[in-house]
């Protein structure tokens, strides 16, 4: 029998497994409530009355839960994809009212070039021993370089390679051993944006943002619009892109100079949504204001030239403070509503910006990872002319905001004013942890370095705060239709025990060796539960969906006073308060070597750190991200990132001398 050669077989359409992925289930209400009481036991610690009452809450909740959960059944039948897609796109991401610069929107930082030229360099280069060289500086040139508009045309054109890819269903799909993921979030990447709304937001993704040719283009807060398509459907050659980028930044160079700058509108966007969407109302009122709002919402993607650039050059702490709200001028240069903005600062560092809503940062995070790979690979000689059109004629399309009112500026300032305030009170840091990585974990510590990642930073959190933290875990769904995430209770009574232990002299290393082994079994199990949708959070905020916005069933008993105090109690618990106020929200990313670091923002002001991490085989690294200390009411992100290097070694001497191995010593693996 013949074959195809390996070259010529196709591969199934990214979309063909999507009508035979499950929906996401209602797990069973016992079951929710016997797991929800088992992981409030180290939420309460000593607090045994706190822990009893709120046993009795969830019994008598329980009696009278059964009528929630059909009416949740029977609401499940009549949503398309999922019963939590749209309650949770409106109460997770749209009726939010803060702003969405730190508050929201997640960042990444792509590998620099080795190669980059013409690079700008810092008037007092900040040396090691200085103080601030590990937090880095950001300077502003005022400039723009050829090498920066040259490496933003790369990426431009590897970002639509992967945009075609998802148009035309050549997207991998994307696989587990439990099967094919929905692949629904890579079509939301692109042509998609937020648009402001009094009280709650809407997102707008069409037929004509999505067969959109236009891509946006900021550069001190002025917006221009470039068609990377040509009339014929053509991607415009790199000469023709460079060009174009030339023009915008000559124009807005020569607009600074004789003062002719339109208002920073840019900047609404980062801030409070009801003060955004005040300002939009009257701006869609003038037709030349309304015309750029809608070529913003029908472009593909926005790209923001920035004239700063970082000190160090490879300070990762600086650019990403960058890339999140502009270092120099916070909620500046951006377009936070946006799903998606590439960031590329006067030395040509590259970043992006996403906008939550409607996709997990994880889709596109390992997109772009593919994309600066592929740039990676399309090396920037800086004596080459990139192909170009015979005769092209690039100009600058300045997308105006004009009889810009005092209202509107007004909004401006104040949202100047918060964005400002918001970037000081917020710290950053992210680690590289070179001394081992994932092989080392499997090898030696010998179970999953996701696990053992999480209880490193649970036993950080313990030794700095004498406390157990509530902790947040994201577990992806994408095993079900539309499916999103699910939280991780990660504070089990497990991983308390394992804490205690560690910080108990009396304890061997082995004692602590077998702690930390019964504790990773735990976190395994409830991530596994929470990836086939059997978490608790998510069905606990369904039920509450219920109570508040489903009406009771034909045949359903009307609920008594009683009944309600029964369910009311239970949802206002303060047990539950806090078991959900999680003062370590974080997220695990797959092995990423050109995506170097990535963040999030801190919900919890007092205490909270927000960790994103990537298990590499030979090193570990993390975003950390809090308040500063006098805001965060103690929160201390500097002395984690300390605290956590120290644990990471003391966990690795626990492992190799419980395991029988000289430090260092791999010969027995």
């Amino acid at each position: 029998m013949s074959t195809l050669p390996q070259q010529q077989v196709q591969q199934p359409h990214t979309m063909s497994q999507q009508s035979k992925l499950p929906r996401l289930p209602i797990p069973p209400l016992k079951q929710t409530i016997s797991k929800y009481l088992e992981s409030i036991v180290p939420v309460a610690d000593s607090d045994l009355t706190a822990l009893a009452e709120t046993n009795k809450r969830a019994t008598a909740f329980a009696e009278v839960a059964d009528r929630l959960q059909q009416r949740l059944i029977s609401y499940e039948k009549t949503q398309t994809n999922s019963w939590l897609e749209k309650w949770w796109l409106e109460i997770a991401y749209l009726s939010k009212r803060q702003g969405l610069c730190i508050n929201s929107n997640y960042w990444a930082s792509f590998a620099n070039d080795p190669n980059a030229y013409d690079l700008a360099l810092a008037p007092e280069a900040l040396r090691p021993e200085n103080s601030d060289y590990i937090k880095g500086r950001i300077w502003d040139s005022g400039t723009y370089s050829e090498f920066q508009l040259r490496r933003a045309v790369k990426y431009i054109q590897k970002t639509l390679d992967c945009k075609e890819r998802v148009d035309e269903g050549r997207m991998p799909i994307n696989m587990t051993k439990a099967g094919p993921l929905c692949m629904y979030q890579y079509t939301c990447v692109f042509g998609m944006t937020r648009i402001p709304r009094p009280g709650c937001d809407e997102l707008r993704q069409d037929n004509k943002t999505l067969e959109s040719r236009v891509v946006i283009v900021i550069a001190e807060d002025q917006i221009y619009s470039i068609e990377v398509y040509d009339s014929a459907g053509h991607r415009k050659p790199d000469g023709d892109l460079e060009d174009e980028l030339r023009a915008i930044t000559a124009d807005v160079a020569e607009r600074r100079r004789i003062g002719e700058l339109d208002p920073a509108v840019t900047v609404l966007t980062a801030g409070n949504r009801d003060r955004w969407a005040a300002a939009y109302e009257r701006l869609e009122k003038q037709p030349a204001n309304r015309a750029t709002l809608m070529t913003i919402q029908e472009s593909l993607f926005a790209v923001s030239l920035d004239t700063t650039y970082n000190d160090p050059p490879d300070s990762i702490n600086a650019h990403q403070q960058s890339t999140k709200c502009h270092g120099t001028h916070p909620g500046h240069n951006r377009w936070y509503d946006k799903c998606a903005t590439l960031i590329f600062d006067r030395n040509g560092v590259c970043g992006y910006l996403g906008e939550h809503t409607p996709c997990d940062a994880l889709v596109p995070a390992y997109m772009f990872e593919h994309v600066a790979n592929a740039v990676t690979q399309d090396h920037i000689d800086p004596q080459a002319v990139s192909a170009r059109t015979h005769n092209y004629h690039a100009q600058a399309n300045r997308l105006r905001f004009v009889d810009v009112d005092s209202t509107v500026n007004g909004l401006i300032e104040e949202a100047e004013k918060e964005v400002e305030q918001a970037a000081h009170n917020s710290v950053s840091r992210q680690i590289r942890f070179e001394n081992y990585g994932s092989d080392w974990i499997k090898q030696v510590a010998k179970f999953s370095p996701d696990a053992y990642a999480q209880l490193a930073m649970q036993l950080t959190y313990f030794r700095m705060h004498g406390t157990f933290a509530s902790v947040y875990e994201t577990a992806s769904t994408r095993r079900f239709l539309h499916g999103r995430t699910e939280t991780v209770r990660s504070l089990t009574s497990e991983s308390a025990d394992f804490m205690r232990t560690m910080c108990d002299h009396a304890f061997s290393s082995i004692d602590k060796y077998e702690a930390l082994v019964r504790a990773s079994k735990k976190h395994q199990l409830l991530l596994r539960d929470a990836s086939a949708g059997n978490g608790i959070d998510r069905h606990i905020f369904g039920l509450r969906m219920a109570y508040l916005r489903l009406d009771p069933l034909p045949t359903e008993q009307p609920l008594t006073e009683q009944e309600k105090e029964a369910i009311e109690n239970f949802f206002n618990d303060p047990i539950l308060a806090k078991s959900t106020y999680f003062q370590l929200a974080t997220s695990g990313l797959f092995p990423a070597y050109y995506l170097t670091h990535t963040g999030f923002n801190c919900k919890v002001t007092e205490r909270g750190y927000t960790l994103n991490y990537i298990n590499e085989p030979k090193r570990i690294k993390f975003g950390i991200e809090g308040m500063t200390v006098q805001v965060g009411n103690g929160t201390d992100v500097e002395k984690f990132e300390a605290t956590l290097r120290q644990t990471l070694l003391e966990l690795k001497l626990i492992c190799e001398e419980s395991n029988q191995i000289t430090a260092g010593d791999f010969s027995r693996l």
